[in-house]
């Protein structure tokens, strides 16, 4: 009987080589590729809405003040948005609750909003304080005390996607 000897060293490199070897013809007999086109579509952003936050505004108005304005908003998109602007609606007219006496005729002032960075989420509706947007000056009429100004307005908002 014949014995061979083979170091033990040489044994583990031819080992290794035979395991690599296997491992790389396993892996390369599972690869494959393929080419194509991919497709992905862009959704339509729909408008928010503004409703009633007469509930939430606090008297912070009196004559030689400026106030906050509350904005409530309805973002009904699938996206957050960044509400950037809030502009008085071109010949928009400043009524209020007590009528005629106390419209913006008599001293309540809308000051437009650029640059602003309100956040709204997916689906949400949120009612946004915009900081110093409506002032009231000595002329306004004693008829204003407790009034709810009614302010129309255009408001721009942008994705806010992370």
């Amino acid at each position: 009987m014949l014995t061979i000897t083979i170091p033990r060293k040489a044994f583990f490199l031819v080992a290794a080589g035979v395991a690599a070897i296997a491992t790389a013809v396993g892996f390369a007999a599972w690869q494959t590729t393929g080419a194509g086109t991919a497709y992905a579509k862009a959704g339509s952003a729909s408008a928010l809405t503004l409703s009633d936050a007469s509930a939430s505004t606090s008297a912070d108005l009196y004559p030689g003040a400026t106030g906050d304005v509350k904005v409530k908003l309805t973002n009904p998109n699938s996206f957050p948005v960044k509400v950037t602007t809030v502009k008085l609606q071109t010949a928009g007219v400043i009524t209020s609750d007590k009528g005629a006496a106390c419209n913006a005729s008599t001293g309540v002032t809308f000051t437009d909003k650029t640059g602003l960075s309100l956040s709204l989420g997916a689906g949400v509706t949120a009612t946004l304080t915009v900081s110093g947007a409506v002032s009231m000056s000595n002329a306004s009429d004693n008829s204003c005390q407790g009034a709810t100004f009614s302010i129309p307005v255009d408001v721009t908002a942008v994705s806010d996607a992370a």
